[in-house]
């Protein structure tokens, strides 16, 4: 990438009462080193006027307003709606609102090794918890949620998926396979999204060199909520049904299966006994959930979902 060429960048957040993390996340957006990006903030509905107080952090960001909580994947649907009406944005990058930026050249690095090849489209750097204990890296380098990082995973290098709290898409990308898919309320859109570029020739790239901290969880998704493991379920069994194949299919049901009855309290730390929460009063309420999202699955999984966004703007 010469000097004198930075491809202009939207970063996309998708806020819902965000309150305190997300204006972490947008202050410490500022260190960010790379000269031509823009900063977008879809607001979901929020009731706890942060907005108005994330346009004193940084008042050049634009907002896109909507009428109601449409969850994730239609909120950034609306984003990239209006965005990509707009020829000269060139990469639109999906961040969570509980990311910390720590590097001042996170971006720089991805957009760099993005512009390497015409067949990258999608790109994901390394993702840590705040006590610097890895996340999921890439789907054929996993680290375990105990693992530190001691820069063990710092390379570059082609793979299925990375992780949506922080993933840029090329303006090609989307312009050929079109918007996330609306099926998925809490994922997993972004892998799904991953796996449809890769299917219309595009390559998936893993950043290592990029790094940034991710609280994790922070949109509620907790396991002891039943209308969450409703989405979620349902979500995965969609991606898999899609996705992979007959034993995968029979592992992801399984899974869901068990998951109406017990779960982990930290989805994010190794299953262990006080890592254990019991569904006994809500296993009937989760078992009809778990039915309702397996129909659902095996119904819609071929079909992509996309709703109208101008009826979600606020007028």
């Amino acid at each position: 990438m010469k000097s004198s060429k930075f491809p202009l960048v939207c970063i996309v957040i998708v806020n819902w009462n965000g309150g305190e993390m997300i204006k972490k996340c947008i202050s410490s957006l500022k260190m960010t080193d790379y000269p031509n990006y823009k900063l977008i903030v879809v607001d979901n509905g929020s009731t706890d006027n942060s907005i108005e107080k994330l346009k004193k952090i940084f008042p050049k960001m634009e907002v896109i307003m909507l009428n109601d909580n449409y969850g994730c994947s239609p909120g950034r649907n609306v984003a990239f709606h209006q965005l990509m009406k707009n020829k000269s944005i060139n990469y639109i990058c999906l961040m969570d609102s509980d990311i910390i930026t720590v590097q001042k050249d996170w971006l720089t690095l991805q957009i760099k090794e993005l512009e390497k090849n015409k067949s990258y489209g999608i790109s994901g750097g390394k993702l840590v918890f705040p006590d610097n204990r890895l996340q999921v890296l890439v789907r054929k380098d996993r680290a375990n949620f105990e693992e530190k990082d001691k820069g063990q995973y710092d390379f570059i290098k082609e793979t299925d998926a990375v992780w949506g709290a922080c993933m840029i898409i090329k303006r090609k990308v989307i312009e050929k396979i079109g918007l996330l898919d609306e099926n998925f309320f809490y994922g997993p859109d972004d892998v799904d999204y991953c796996f449809r570029a890769k299917k219309a020739g595009f390559n998936v790239i893993y950043n290592g060199l990029s790094k940034s901290v991710h609280i994790g969880s922070y949109s509620g998704l907790s396991p002891k909520k039943d209308m969450i493991y409703l989405n979620q379920s349902y979500g995965m069994m969609v991606y898999t049904f899609r996705h992979l194949g007959f034993y995968s299919r029979m592992e992801i049901i399984m899974r869901e299966f068990i998951r109406t009855l017990v779960t982990r309290k930290d989805p994010f730390s190794n299953f262990s006994f006080k890592n254990t929460i019991w569904h006994f009063k809500s296993f009937p309420k989760r078992l009809v959930y778990f039915f309702i999202s397996l129909i659902k699955a095996i119904k819609n999984y071929k079909i992509i979902k996309i709703t109208d966004t101008k009826s979600k703007l606020i007028k």
